[in-house]
């Protein structure tokens, strides 16, 4: 399911951070400058892991289902989760493709899931491999680190 893109083509910030009053003037020449990408991009993910399935009219399928029923302790849960956040991504981030999630499992803490995603992105002819880490809290909100 990744996508493919012309390399030629600069794949940036979203739209509308672009129309955001105050927001940097961006060159259509010379292309985005990588860590704006990077930034819009961890937004975009925590904004559309966030949400879940069913609450956008617009988009039903937007978002996670609620896993507030089960427990974190489960393997079987921590692969479901992770197929679910791979599924979302690929469906609402199209900036980012050659998806792979790992689980990272806190003996610790219970309560706390994290993944490590790691991804490329394109940003015109330039393609970038990234990792980001996610964590689900023990309010069930995703932070992008």
């Amino acid at each position: 399911m990744p996508t493919i893109m012309d390399d030629n083509t600069p794949y940036g910030v979203s739209l509308l951070e672009r129309l955001q009053v105050g927001s940097p003037v961006r060159s259509v020449t010379k292309g985005p400058d990588p860590a704006d990408v990077l930034d819009s991009i961890k937004r975009n993910l925590s904004q559309i892991l966030n949400a879940r399935l069913g609450e956008s009219q617009s988009a039903p399928d937007l978002g996670l289902i609620d896993f507030n029923d089960a427990s974190l302790a489960s393997v079987d849960l921590a692969i479901q989760i992770k197929r679910a956040i791979e599924a979302c991504i690929y469906k609402f981030e199209p900036r980012v493709s050659y998806i792979t999630i790992d689980v990272i499992t806190d003996d610790n803490s219970a309560t706390n899931l994290s993944f490590q995603l790691q991804a490329k992105i394109n940003l015109g002819a330039m393609h970038s491999s990234v990792q980001i880490e996610l964590l689900l809290d023990n309010s069930r909100q995703y932070r992008v680190l």
